[in-house]
């Protein structure tokens, strides 16, 4: 943490928000804070290397951990790169004839070396810089602190908020190594101890080390003097201490700059290797050598390093790294969100975050916040980061990898529990139902006590059935005789139904030109619940099924319709889906139909032939728990296909009958998928439409139902 964050920044920040710098300082370690709640809580769970990239990716699956384990490298490698320079420029006050960067490039070659060598020595060399570069920082804050100059602060907000917030995002890289220790847990002792209690005590130090000093620089420093500065420090200490402490300070900045640079290279280089531990990189990264280092990542890291260097100026890495780090805090808040609410057996953190989930939520909006103020560039850089983690993964790792993520299993388990009570409340719902059954004139009596039967089968308590008919008026007598007669054979067939099913039943005739708003107003003057009719397939009933569907486009409630094969006995009935929710109305038909009729309900689902096991058993778990709300017996299954149409088709085969969803707004946009598994299911089809999914889809419900195929 200790480098170019103070050593560098305080100047440039200044520019931005004047003598409010000291609060930008502050405020960046409060942004931090919900991030380093979060990180010590997934690094005592999962102690393993890889750090931030491991846990996005664990919590929101592979796509995400891509774009994280990219923007996490970058910000460190960047940062790395930024402590480069401005040691370069350190450097110069003490050789003033020193050429900046290719010094920066030697050294940068050193510290590959170092973390070639391994942890232990790279650690001892962290420690020692560490140590001396502490010790100086306090002494420059107690030698300092007499020198200020009270008018130096005045205004303190000359800027206002908006430069405050920009400054906060330029120093915010500052903080950014506070978490970075997590991803070498597989390399430190008692992690579950040593991580949370490492991460708190610098980020605490820190948040008080880093306002104080910046007071102090400030308020020796004249403003004219200090904005744009890139040795703040230096030139401060030569206000208080003269040149001697100004070399004094370019020494230790120096020793820090290595520090930190050294840290970064230490802890990026052990992002490849957990990324090609997870098949997300080639195999070649996650080699390590006999003293456990990850030398291909290490060389594969200094690389880039060395190439940034060459080509960015300071301002642009210090931004750069700034905001790769703020876009991934977020997504590692929103990652502990994701295993907390998932329930996973083996998320067992021996530290937990406080104050969840608002600590979370917090940071979540700061971080984007701090992110917007930025300006273009680093906003840009953003992006590109995201757009170049989705095409490595989709080009690289999405054929590689498998695994799926906490949080999709935590989504998995909220659709399943709020589609599970939706469907539980419309079932258990004791209001009556009434039933309309529209009929065309030549409908034979097999086909009329099939639809009443049905319509028998699913009226509640102190519902209805009625059976309209509606025929067109004509002068032709012998058209009205046979229309009579027709008539009297629908009653009687009506009566005897009743008698059977004891259910209510009604029938009506009307005459008059237009059948599609005379049965439009029944349903409307009547209080319709359901219309129940048949999906006529022949060429003579064309005119009939138009008109049913246009009514189950305009009329305010469920409509189902039979299709051509007659009902036989009922033992077996198929609910057939493809891999999203199951809606009330089906279970609604197959639960009171199977009651009735004394059958076994099996619902189906068909997944795409790529379905990971885990999606197999969350159906299944939701079948069972939509089962338990049935009166009849229940059986689950879910298959994998190619061919929706034909495996459904497979599935249905031995049903007497088959209940089947129309998805689309319109019944005739289904007609073909309707007519092709009603062609190879041998067993009578009961298309259903609910009008509350149908008429008005919201975007509540489409969520869930991609969230449960997912």
């Amino acid at each position: 943490m200790v480098g170019s964050g103070i050593f560098v920044l305080p100047g440039l920040g200044y520019f931005l928000a004047g003598p409010a710098i000291i609060l930008a300082y502050f405020l960046a370690g409060i942004v931090v804070l919900p991030a380093a709640f979060s990180k010590s809580e997934m690094a005592t769970a999962m102690p393993h290397a890889g750090g931030t990239y491991l846990y996005i990716d664990r919590a929101m699956g592979p796509l995400m951990g891509t774009i994280a384990g990219f923007g996490v490298w970058f910000s460190l490698i960047f940062k790395a790169a930024f402590a480069l320079v401005g040691l370069s420029v350190y450097l110069q006050l003490l050789i003033p004839d020193a050429p900046a960067k290719p010094v920066a490039l030697g050294l940068a070659a050193v510290l590959i070396g170092v973390n070639v060598a391994g942890v232990k020595q790279s650690g001892t060399l962290q420690a020692a810089i560490v140590s001396i570069v502490m010790t100086v920082l306090v002494l420059f804050i107690v030698l300092g602190v007499g020198s200020v100059e009270p008018d130096n602060y005045q205004p303190f907000l000359p800027e206002g908020f908006h430069g405050l917030i920009a400054a906060t995002g330029l120093v915010f890289v500052s903080y950014a190594g506070v978490t970075k220790v997590a991803s070498l847990a597989e390399e430190i002792k008692r992690p579950a101890r040593n991580i949370p209690r490492a991460i708190f005590m610098s980020l605490v130090l820190m948040m008080f080390l880093y306002p104080t000093i910046v007071f102090v620089i400030v308020g020796v420093t004249p403003g004219a003097d200090l904005s744009k500065d890139v040795t703040p420090m230096a030139t401060a200490g030569s206000e208080f201490l003269g040149r001697a402490g100004e070399l004094a300070i370019a020494g230790v900045a120096v020793l820090a700059l290595v520090s930190m640079a050294n840290a970064g290279i230490l802890a990026s280089s052990r992002y490849p290797l957990a990324m090609s531990r997870n098949r997300l990189a080639p195999s070649v990264l996650g080699r390590v050598g006999s003293r456990s280092t990850p030398i291909p990542a290490v060389l594969l890291t200094g690389g880039v390093l060395v190439a940034l260097i060459a080509v960015f100026p300071i301002i642009e890495l210090a931004k750069l790294a700034s905001a790769f780090q703020l876009l991934v805090f977020a997504l590692v808040n929103f990652a502990v969100i994701a295993f907390r609410e998932s329930h996973v057996d083996w998320y067992r953190p021996s530290f937990r975050s406080p104050f969840y989930p608002w600590m979370q939520i917090a940071g979540i909006a700061a971080s984007l916040l701090l992110l917007l103020f930025m300006g273009i560039v680093p906003i840009l850089g953003a992006i590109i980061i995201v757009l170049g983690g989705v095409g490595w993964y989709r080009i690289f790792g999405r054929s590689r990898t498998s695994h799926e993520s906490a949080s999709l299993d935590a989504l998995r388990i909220r659709a399943m529990s709020q589609l599970v009570s939706e469907t539980e409340a419309a079932l258990d719902a004791d209001g009556k139902a009434n039933v309309l059954i529209p009929v065309h004139l030549g409908i034979n009596d097999r086909r009329l006590r099939d639809l009443i039967r049905t319509a028998g089968r699913v009226t509640r308590r102190g519902g209805e059935v009625r059976v309209v008919q509606v025929a067109r008026d004509g002068p032709d007598s012998e058209m009205r005789r046979a229309r009579s007669t027709e008539e009297q054979e629908l009653d009687a067939v009506a009566g005897e139904q009743a008698m059977e099913l004891g259910v209510p039943i009604s029938v009506f005739h009307a005459t008059g030109r237009h059948r599609r708003q005379a049965l439009d107003a029944f349903v409307r003057d009547h209080g319709v619940d359901l219309v129940l009719a048949e999906l006529l397939q022949t060429s003579t009933g064309r005119g009939f099924r138009a008109d049913m569907e246009w009514l189950g486009d305009r009329v305010l409630c469920d409509v189902a319709l039979l299709g051509n094969r007659y009902l036989e006995v009922v033992d077996d009935i198929a609910v057939l889906g493809s891999g999203g929710p199951l809606d009330p109305v089906k279970l609604n038909f197959a639960g009171r139909i199977g009651q009735g009729e004394g059958s076994t309900v099996r619902i189906v689902h068909v997944l795409a032939p790529d379905a990971s096991g885990r999606q197999v058993v969350s159906l299944h778990e939701y079948h069972d728990r939509l089962g338990s709300s049935l009166p009849v017996p229940v059986v689950s299954e879910v298959e994998r296909g190619t061919n929706l149409v034909a495996e459904l088709a497979t599935q249905a085969r031995g049903a007497d009958l088959v209940i089947i969803g129309a998805v689309r707004t319109r019944l005739r946009l289904l007609s073909d998928l309707v007519d092709r598994i009603q062609e190879q299911v041998d067993a009578p089809l009961l298309l259903v439409r609910t009008h509350e999914l149908a008429n008005r889809p919201s975007l509540r419900g489409r969520m869930l139902e991609r969230v449960l195929r997912a």
